[in-house]
């Protein structure tokens, strides 16, 4: 069995939590004033960081202007299930173990038994809740762990569902607040807003009435002028995610408590480079460096985000700016290298400069000198070195035992998004 992470967390059920802490760029800490009691962590599948500049996202925007935002920042893996796991543990793919292909609905093992970021927040006395859009963290996988609602919805239902939790829950009491929203933003199918279609100039005959533009037709290619049909509508859907972002950030205004809001991704999605569209069993940029910000309550000093992480450190921030006594290894004054991981292969990349690739064909890329990745290179000493030391530094764990079982309904809704048996 592997150790769990979690190396010390105090417990009450009526937590006072202390100031969090403010850490430089050179790791020292200082204290923060105004600690807040509630955390808000919004997740928008398949969001690229580099979609941000693409698209008119001017919520996001404010969140990050008045807070922190990484400057190069990497998910644990490139599908939802492993990535969500490893950001409600604090682990890598690696060290939970669960790297199972996409696509095997219903046939899954349970994630194993480490903590999670809503078990730590509900030992500490906060209520969580959890509204999630996408129909695969309904799967009995371990994730739901910790809350105390967890709850499917659509994107145009969890801003509402967060409006009436403020306006009771959080208005009525006395206890801290965490709140997952996820949402799904533009993941497949992409139904963007009439308004929104009109403004990208995307012609109404791609999408179908019900269905809206599948991954399918862009992953087929069989159509001229899909792929970027599916390119613009996949930015129209996020300047819709954005809108919705704006109401729940509405929902805070009439708050009296200050809160935290941390905004990253699960992973991002091709959009035809290397000819492929999608998040299939690849470990290239535009899959693996996603969004990171974090922005605290007005009047409170934002927390300084070092310039390169993985974002796994997710309950190490929830902790820090929480000011709760709980750490995970991942800790945000470590140097581990940014790593993402899919069905056995890994990428890595010390500071986001110079990354490296072990699939089938090992590469290394100068994302400086070539951010599409399309110009491989041998991989030096430097980053094998590199890699060493990361799998000596980190251990290696398996998932639980046992398969869940799903039902048809469920299975039903994931296939339409793009999974397929």
């Amino acid at each position: 069995m592997l150790m769990p992470l979690l190396l010390a967390c105090s417990t009450g059920s009526d937590p006072e939590p202390g100031p969090p802490v403010h850490l430089d760029e050179d790791g020292t800490s200082q204290v923060v004033p105004s600690a807040s009691p509630n955390l808000v962590v919004i997740l928008i599948d398949t969001l690229r960081a580099d979609a941000l500049a693409a698209a008119d996202t001017p919520n996001i925007d404010h969140l990050i202007h008045q807070g922190a935002m990484a400057e190069h920042a990497w998910s644990a893996g490139t599908w939802t299930v492993p990535s969500i796991m490893s950001l409600f543990t604090g682990m890598s793919v690696r060290e939970h173990g669960w790297d199972e292909p996409s696509a095997r609905i219903g046939h899954y093992p349970v994630m194993f038994d480490h903590p999670t970021l809503a078990e730590v927040l509900h030992q500490e006395g906060f209520e969580t809740t959890g509204f999630y859009a996408n129909p695969y963290l309904a799967e009995d996988l371990g994730m739901e762990r910790g809350f105390d609602t967890w709850r499917r919805s659509g994107d145009a239902q969890i801003p509402q569902l967060f409006n009436t939790l403020v306006a009771t829950q959080w208005s009525e009491s006395d206890k801290p607040q965490f709140t997952y929203l996820h949402l799904l933003g533009p993941h497949s199918p992409l139904k963007p807003s009439e308004s929104a279609r009109q403004k990208w100039q995307i012609e109404s005959t791609w999408f179908d009435e019900k269905r809206g533009l599948s991954i399918g037709a862009a992953k087929r290619n069989q159509q001229p002028g899909v792929r970027e049909a599916y390119k613009k509508a996949y930015h129209a859907a996020i300047e819709d995610t954005d809108e919705r972002i704006g109401e729940i950030l509405k929902s805070l205004d009439s708050h009296l408590r200050p809160t935290w809001v941390l905004l990253t991704s699960d992973h991002g999605e091709l959009l035809g480079e290397h000819g492929i569209v999608g998040h299939g069993s690849h470990l290239y940029q535009g899959l693996t460096e996603v969004p990171f910000i974090l922005t605290p309550p007005e009047g409170v000093t934002p927390l300084a985000l070092p310039s390169v992480l993985n974002n796994a450190v997710l309950p190490d921030v929830a902790c820090t700016v929480l000011g709760l006594q709980c750490s995970w290894a991942n800790t945000l004054s470590g140097t581990s290298p940014l790593v993402s991981q899919r069905e056995g292969m890994l990428a890595l990349s010390p500071a986001g400069i110079h990354k490296a690739i072990w699939s089938k064909e090992p590469a290394q890329y100068n994302l400086t000198e070539d951010p599409t990745e399309t110009r491989p290179l041998p991989i030096t000493a430097d980053l094998l070195n590199a890699r060493e030391r990361w799998w000596a530094a980190t251990p290696a764990g398996s998932p639980g035992v046992g398969l869940i079982e799903i039902e048809e309904e469920n299975a039903s809704r994931l296939r339409a998004l793009g999974y397929q048996e």
